[in-house]
Order: C-alpha cells, then sequence, then structure tokens
C-alpha cells in the first residue's frame, strides 16, 4: 500500500494515527511516501510489474493528478480506480479565470472551456460535464456515486457536493464495486449518500418490480446466461440479490429457468434464462 502526501505535517500526522494499526499483517507493506504525486505516481506506475492487481484511490483536483496519468494508470490491466471528484469546487472555478491552470493541469488540455456545459446551469451543467469527464477517460466502466450536501454542510436542498467514480475497463469490477457500495447508503437498501433531502445515488429508488419490466422488455425472445444478465444490464441500480429475486419471481410467467450452475431452486452463475 502506497500512501502519497505532498505536506510534510500531514505525512506526520497519517504516520502517527498508523501507529495504533500495526503490527501489519506479514503479507501487508505500508509506504508513507512524502512526495508530489504529479511526479511520484508516473515513476511508480513504470515500477510495478504488469501482473500485479491494483486499486487507486486518487483526488484529482486538490491533489493533482491529470487524467492523462489516470489514463496510464488504466492502461495497465487488472487495475480500478475510486475516483474523487469535487463537483461543488470544480462548478465554482469552471467560470474563474484564476483557476483555469488548474483546470487545465486537470483535463491536460484547455479545450474543456469550449465545451457546452460552460454555457449552462444547474443539474444540466453538471449531467453534461460529468458527461465530457467520462468521454476523457480510458475506461470502459464508471460508475458515479453522488454525494450530496449535508445538514453540517449548512447547505440546502440535494445538491451534489462531489462524486466518487468508480472506473475499470472489466465487468466484473463494477458489479462488485455495486456489491460494496449497496449496503454503504445511508438508507438500508438503497444507494442513497447524504443530503436533507435524500434522492438516490443512480436514477429513482430501485424496486425488483421495475427490474422485471426492464428484464422482460430488454430480453423478450432471448436466452441468456445469470451472469451475462447482470454484465449486459450493469448501469442499472441493482446488485445480485434483485436479480435473482426478479427471476425467480417470473419463473413460470414469460421466463423459463435452465439450472445449470445451481440445484433445484437456485439461480447464478451459467443458469440459463429464456424470456419467451
Amino acid at each position: 500500500m502506497y500512501l502519497i502526501e505532498d505536506d510534510p505535517r500531514q505525512v506526520e500526522r497519517l504516520r502517527a494515527n498508523l501507529q495504533s494499526l500495526q503490527p501489519y499483517p506479514k503479507n501487508l507493506a505500508v509506504n508513507v511516501c512524502c512526495a508530489d504525486s504529479r511526479s511520484y505516481v508516473p515513476d511508480l506506475i513504470r515500477g510495478l510489474k504488469t501482473v500485479s492487481p491494483s486499486f487507486f484511490l486518487i483526488d484529482p483536483y486538490g491533489h493533482p493528478l491529470p487524467i492523462p496519468v489516470i489514463n496510464d494508470i488504466l492502461r495497465r490491466g487488472r487495475t480500478e480506480a475510486l475516483i474523487n471528484l469535487m463537483w461543488f469546487r470544480i462548478n465554482m472555478d469552471l467560470s474563474n479565470p484564476l483557476m483555469r491552470v488548474h483546470l487545465d493541469e486537470l483535463f491536460g488540455v484547455d479545450t474543456w472551456s469550449q465545451q457546452p456545459f460552460m454555457r449552462m446551469r444547474g443539474t444540466e451543467r453538471e449531467r453534461t460535464f460529468l458527461e465530457y469527464f467520462r468521454g476523457q477517460m480510458a475506461c470502459k466502466f464508471m460508475l458515479p456515486f453522488k454525494v450530496r450536501y449535508d445538514v453540517e454542510d449548512n447547505q440546502g436542498g440535494d445538491r451534489t457536493k462531489y462524486y466518487l467514480l468508480h472506473v475499470s475497463n472489466h465487468v466484473k469490477a463494477v458489479l462488485l464495486m455495486k456489491e460494496v457500495m449497496w449496503p454503504l447508503g445511508d438508507e438500508d437498501g438503497t444507494f442513497d449518500f447524504s443530503g436533507e433531502s435524500q434522492g438516490v445515488l443512480i436514477s429513482s429508488t430501485p424496486t425488483v418490480q421495475e427490474l422485471e419490466r426492464i428484464l422482460l422488455s430488454q430480453f423478450k425472445g432471448t436466452e441468456v446466461g445469470f451472469d451475462e444478465l447482470r454484465e449486459r444490464t450493469w448501469r442499472l441500480p441493482f446488485i445480485e440479490k434483485h436479480y435473482r429475486e426478479a427471476v425467480k419471481r417470473l419463473d413460470g410467467k414469460g421466463v423459463v429457468i435452465r439450472r445449470i450452475t445451481s440445484k433445484r431452486t437456485g439461480i447464478k452463475g451459467q443458469d440459463r434464462i429464456r424470456f419467451t
């Protein structure tokens, strides 16, 4: 584990707090580095074994790590990243000439200033900026987790404070991240995170009934494996247990299940589902 910080005071505080976790397990090495991530991380990437799976936690704006460097990380293979995208700060800085240098550094180019979101406001600007950011990433999958303002922030409404963007190039990574994030929502059984007015992370509060309707419509007249079903609909705000429940409820009502991986009443893996 590499923990990189360029402020010596923060490094000392971090080292002091890590004392309580020691001794570390024998298979864990923790390296606390006082360094500028802009130069340290590229050198680190070049020195990593290409076969080693890795997970990066990145704040690309407050502690700059440009998108071109993030893309070099993602091109390694077997690599995921969770990006802290501080939308509230970026939104304020977009139209500030004094902050242009920071955004130039973030994107690695200055063409961001010519994009449509610069003439937009509110949720339209937020959505369009996120789409543009997604388009700059060298990844097949980007799953946005929206974190809203909390009551402690003295901000009204349910505006976005920041995003946690999970980016990867393998569908199993994004499916696993959904499983990880689901139980961490503020409200049990949702993707909700913070805010005075609880909304949901991806679209609307997900229900199994909605998933049933989506699957019947999208896969009508086809046969597909259970895992493949989840992979092809990875953007939906549902996790494995929802798919299992939805398919079981549809069994005999427009769906025929042929069990290959599971036994009797189970449903998983390579089990085949035919939508009649």
